[in-house]
């Protein structure tokens, strides 16, 4: 009787620190926008709207606050975006028509989505 009253007291401690230790993993929303907005700039930046160094310098800023497995997937595009320079939009060599952002960018949601569970990063 001992050994099951000590079971259900270590599963209920377990499971009672499991919403706290989710909680610690997840940003805040204000983080989670300010990421996805920066990284639409990434985005514009990559068809040549906004220069890249606006959108290189946004992220910058925003990437010692960010997980490390995230901070690395924003590195990724960051290079994918710096690879598309100097190439036109609806170039068979552009990144986006190689499929290397799509490829990067479903990592980067990825990453983020577990961080972020509010934002729908499923597109």
């Amino acid at each position: 009787m001992r050994r099951t009253l000590l079971a259900s007291a270590i599963s209920v401690t377990l499971a009672a620190g499991a919403p706290a230790l989710a909680a610690q993993d997840t940003m805040s929303e204000d983080q989670c926008l300010a990421v996805i907005m920066a990284m639409s700039k990434l985005e514009l930046a990559m068809v040549g709207k906004v220069p890249l160094a606006d959108a290189r310098a946004e992220l910058a800023g925003l990437q010692s606050t960010l997980p490390e497995n995230v901070s690395t997937r924003v590195d990724e595009l960051v290079a994918v975006a710096e690879s598309a320079q100097g190439i036109e939009v609806g170039d068979p060599a552009h990144p986006m028509a190689t499929g290397e952002f799509q490829e990067a960018n479903k990592l980067y949601r990825e990453a983020l989505a577990p961080r972020c569970p509010s934002f729908d990063l499923d597109y």
